[in-house]
């Protein structure tokens, strides 16, 4: 009897082919294959798969609450190097000396002997107004100044001649008393002889005759007298009018004295206004700026025109700077400045403080003040007006510890603090964060001047190369206080 043979007819071609005419035996169903017992059912795998992902998302969360506890750090490293605290301010250049000529007189302007960047010395004519008017005044005041003097030899001349009278006068008063002295003795002499004659007329020795003809001498003497002495009152009297002459003459001598002053004076404000019409430079400089032309007509009735702005020395300038109010008081004179001004971007210009006005300068509400910076500008590359950008070099700390800006506007949350394994921060103590064996510990330190871009340490809570924290950092979010925390390491638990 020959053993039967178990195979798959599809999988066997002998058989297959060995039983092409025969019908294929049936095979016992204790002698089928296996195979086809140990196949698994399809929910089988996917209960599997389910599984695998389960515990795929599972590890996936647990990573990512895991991740979100994880902190980074941003550092930067303490250095040691020079800061310089500063005040910047906008301002202008001006010449030292800028001295604006005008005119003093009205009138056309005649002639122009300067220009723009023209170079001029002191009493060099630069301008001309049109003299003919005030030619005319100065003749006309110097006619009135001969007139003046031809009253004046008048009242001269009338003054010698009330003194002349007056001493005529005089001369008839002494002349009249000596008459009258004379006439005195004479009328004494016939006083004597009328009494004589009286006594011998009495003692009946003369005739009544002889003693009248003696009273009538006598009385005609006294007589005489009299008139003399009316002659010496009229003379007197004479003396008074003459004085008084003499003083009318005194004053009008001084009253023509007086307009021949005030002519002289007319006289000379007329040549004064007519060399005024030659306008010469009051300095050696350059004209930067003309503001009229020939023919233009100069009106200085109430202010003096300008005609040209001439600067004295370009080779040494100022900057008028506008310093805020709350800046002033860190300025004072000695200070080193650096400034920029437009037209030489790349350049840096080099001046000193001179002066820190103290006149206020109020622009809407807004109060500054002038802090004057010299500068050489020996090769005439800086002009007049030019705007400037101005760093005002206030406090210097030459190597000293420093840190960057943001290390002083790091404020973390006390959730990021708790989350690295710090304790709070304390309100009014100034700390930074150190990284110290791959940790942030919180140190307290003192800052000094700032530069803008570095700060000065001052205390010894720092040492040069340190590790100074910028920003902690989580995947969800950033509880940094500065956007650019400058050149370090990043990374989780540093």
């Amino acid at each position: 009897m020959r053993a039967a043979v178990h195979s798959d007819p599809v999988a066997d071609p002998v058989v297959q082919a060995e039983g092409a005419v025969a019908e294929p035996e049936e095979i016992a169903p204790e002698l089928q294959p296996r195979a086809a017992t140990r196949r698994r059912p399809a929910w089988v795998k996917w209960t599997l798969l389910i599984g695998v992902l389960a515990a795929v998302a599972i590890a996936a969360a647990l990573w990512r609450a895991h991740a979100r506890n994880q902190v980074g750090y941003e550092t930067v490293q303490v250095t040691r190097g020079t800061v310089q605290a500063s005040i910047t301010a906008t301002g202008t250049l001006n010449p030292v000396v800028d001295v604006l000529v005008g005119s003093q007189v009205s009138g056309n302007i005649k002639a122009l002997y300067a220009d723009f960047n023209t170079k001029v010395t002191q009493g060099q004519l630069v301008a001309e107004i049109d003299p003919q008017i005030f030619q005319a005044q100065v003749d006309q005041a110097q006619a009135a100044v001969n007139a003046a003097h031809s009253a004046v030899l008048n009242a001269e001349a009338q003054v010698q001649k009330a003194h002349s009278d007056l001493a005529g006068t005089m001369a008839n008063e002494k002349s009249a008393e000596a008459v009258k002295a004379k006439d005195e003795a004479n009328a004494l002499d016939a006083d004597h002889q009328f009494q004589r004659q009286d006594s011998l007329f009495r003692a009946g020795i003369i005739s009544q005759q002889d003693e009248e003809t003696a009273k009538a001498a006598r009385d005609a003497a006294d007589a005489q007298v009299a008139a003399d002495q009316a002659q010496i009152d009229a003379a007197k009297q004479n003396i008074v009018s003459a004085q008084a002459e003499v003083r009318v003459a005194d004053a009008q001598l001084g009253s023509a004295q007086a307009q021949r002053i005030q002519a002289q004076g007319s006289l000379d404000q007329a040549k004064v206004n007519l060399a005024h019409t030659r306008i010469t430079a009051p300095v050696n400089g350059t004209v930067i700026a003309r503001n009229m032309s020939v023919g233009q007509t100069v009106a200085a009735s109430f202010q003096s025109p300008t005609i040209f702005e001439i600067a004295q020395d370009l080779t040494k300038m100022q900057v008028d700077t506008n310093v805020d109010e709350s800046d002033v008081a860190n300025i004072s004179v000695g200070q080193t400045a650096t400034f920029t001004v437009d037209a030489y971007p790349g350049a840096t210009f080099r001046g000193q403080v001179t002066a820190v006005r103290k006149a206020p300068i109020s622009v809407q509400n807004v109060v500054t003040y002038d802090a004057v910076i010299a500068v050489a500008n020996p090769d005439l590359k800086l002009f007049p007006g030019m705007t400037a950008n101005v760093r005002i070099l206030t406090l210097k700390a030459v190597n000293t510890l420093m840190v960057p800006n943001a290390v002083l506007r790091l404020h973390p949350s006390a959730a990021v603090l708790a989350r690295a394994g710090l304790p709070p921060a304390q309100p009014g103590r100034q700390v930074v964060y150190v990284m110290q064996d791959g940790k942030p510990e919180a140190r307290p330190v003192g800052f000094g001047i700032s530069d803008g871009k570095f700060t000065a340490v001052t205390s010894s809570g720092l040492r040069e190369g340190d590790l100074v924290v910028v920003m902690f950092t989580t995947p969800a979010t950033s509880a940094a206080s500065s956007p650019v925390p400058g050149p370090g390491r990043r990374g989780p638990g540093f």
